[in-house]
């Protein structure tokens, strides 16, 4: 049988420790022939805050992680005993077995296909202290000042009953209320 590459849910934030687990589970069990590679996909993002060039690691798909194997029942359930993995992406309810990502799409994570290889670089569209509206979730419609900017999101402080209070939201669910 040979290798093929699957996409493991994971808890959000866990992916590094999880693909650390896994790879000491398959060391004690020794099971090193029916593994290949385990990637976390991130990519570096260069973002410019108040005129300064930041270089950060973004995971690409947050809570997955993509493990190179032999898919049979003993490696199917090291993968899914795994504390903080919730399932293999793409398993139906009816066959329960894990479906393999197309070799596409991982030319694509790996890099390989350079014409559609995931890079770039980020500008972030908003400065700290600028207004900005929200344009969806429950604060749709709120008017808050931008008050710190992460990797994949930003900060905003909206005036609540009175109280200001901070609301985490991605750049797409905002826009300039200054324009």
């Amino acid at each position: 049988m040979s290798m093929q590459w699957y996409a493991v849910h994971t808890f959000t934030g866990q992916e590094n420790n999880i693909k650390k687990r896994l790879e000491q589970m398959i060391e004690r069990e020794g099971v090193q022939d029916k593994f290949g590679r385990i990637i976390v996909p991130t990519r570096e993002v260069v973002s410019n805050v108040r005129g300064k060039r930041r270089v950060s690691v973004q995971n690409l798909f947050p809570a997955y992680i993509i493990i190179e194997m032999e898919l049979d029942e003993l490696t199917q359930h090291l993968v899914s005993t795994i504390n903080g993995v919730t399932h293999f992406g793409g398993m139906t309810r009816a066959s329960r077995v894990p479906i393999p990502l197309r070799q596409s799409e991982v030319d694509r994570l790996l890099g390989v296909d350079p014409e559609n290889s995931i890079e770039g670089e980020i500008q972030i569209p908003y400065t700290i202290g600028e207004n900005v509206c929200i344009k969806e979730g429950p604060f749709k419609g709120f008017v808050g000042v931008v008050d710190e900017i992460m990797e994949a999101k930003i900060k905003v402080m909206v005036s609540v009953f009175g109280r200001s209070t901070p609301v985490e939201l991605a750049f797409n669910q905002v826009e300039s209320a200054d324009a």
